[in-house]
């Protein structure tokens, strides 16, 4: 691989194949970022509906 600090040689110890998590592993965390998207998209709104004086 050519950086810019020149050639390097990169070994491969060992080859794997990625296994994915279960649905069922992962959904708390799926469900907990969806809250907290659509918790930041509600205060956007109210930040945008709201009349500073």
């Amino acid at each position: 691989v050519k950086t810019q600090f020149g050639w390097h040689v990169i070994r491969v110890d060992d080859v794997r194949q990625a296994e994915l998590p279960k649905l069922e592993d992962i959904k708390p965390q799926i469900a907990q970022q969806m809250q907290q998207q659509k918790l930041t998209e509600f205060q956007k709104t109210l930040r945008e509906k709201a009349k500073i004086e």
